[in-house]
């Protein structure tokens, strides 16, 4: 029986590299996002070189929503052997005294109680088993100060703490709980930034000890080992070009 890993956050980018990774490696996976298109696009893809895989519709900030995606998960597949939480958003890069606090506030739903939500579905499910991997996805903003991201820099820091105590309080339940840090990667996101005028490519890339930026397979193949890994509960793992090293 194939193991099977849900990846919240999965039509695009980071979530939907990892997919095609874990599949490469014998996982099914559930592809969940907002956008449906995306998202069945995502499927069809895998399915056609082989892969197995399904898309389920969700909103992360919405508790309901990510019940249901939890349960017709099980549904359709009886069990759950990781969870990469990798739903995010970044909607304001302005200093601390200019931010919105609906901005704020938008991206605390989605980043730290949508994460708190998942993790409370699936460590439930996990606990039944007495196995199971959860990942995920923080940011070098998660642990460090990042100029013109205060309110997405607090969010990313929630979730450190969030997955270090989940990691502390299931050490001995089978379930492990670890997280990425990716540092600047050629997403949407970053990309959003740097059409708001926030950043440039070659300013991002000079922020970084190797002075380039990274390509969401280098954040896919950093899930990839912690879902494997029987050790490295409570790890969060950078993966920034060197720049936690300097």
């Amino acid at each position: 029986m194939a193991r099977v890993c849900l990846i919240t956050g999965g039509t695009q980018g980071i979530g939907r590299e990892t997919a095609e990774l874990l599949v490469l490696q014998g996982w099914a996976v559930i592809i969940s996002g907002r956008n449906i298109a995306k998202g069945e696009e995502a499927v069809r893809a895998i399915k056609a070189k082989g892969g197995e895989a399904t898309f389920i519709e969700a909103d992360v900030s919405d508790q309901e929503s990510v019940k249901a995606l939890h349960q017709k998960s099980l549904t359709v597949y009886g069990h759950l052997d990781g969870a990469v939480n990798g739903a995010g958003i970044s909607t304001d890069t302005r200093m601390i005294g200019d931010a919105s606090t609906a901005e704020f506030e938008k991206m605390w739903r989605v980043n730290v109680l949508g994460v708190f939500w998942c993790m409370q579905e699936q460590i439930q499910i996990m606990k039944e088993q007495q196995s199971g991997h959860i990942v995920n996805i923080a940011s070098i903003a998660g642990l460090h100060g990042i100029l013109y991201s205060g309110t997405y820099v607090a969010t990313k820091h929630a979730v450190v703490g969030m997955t270090r105590t989940a990691a502390i309080e299931y050490a001995q339940t089978g379930i492990q709980v670890a997280a990425v840090a990716p540092g600047a990667i050629k997403t949407d996101i970053l990309r959003d930034a740097i059409a708001a005028g926030a950043y440039s490519e070659e300013s991002i890339a000079a922020m970084f000890p190797m002075k380039k930026m990274g390509k969401p397979l280098d954040i896919a193949q950093a899930i990839s080992f912690l879902l494997h890994s029987d050790f490295a509960t409570g790890s969060i793992l950078e993966v920034d070009g060197g720049l936690g090293a300097a």
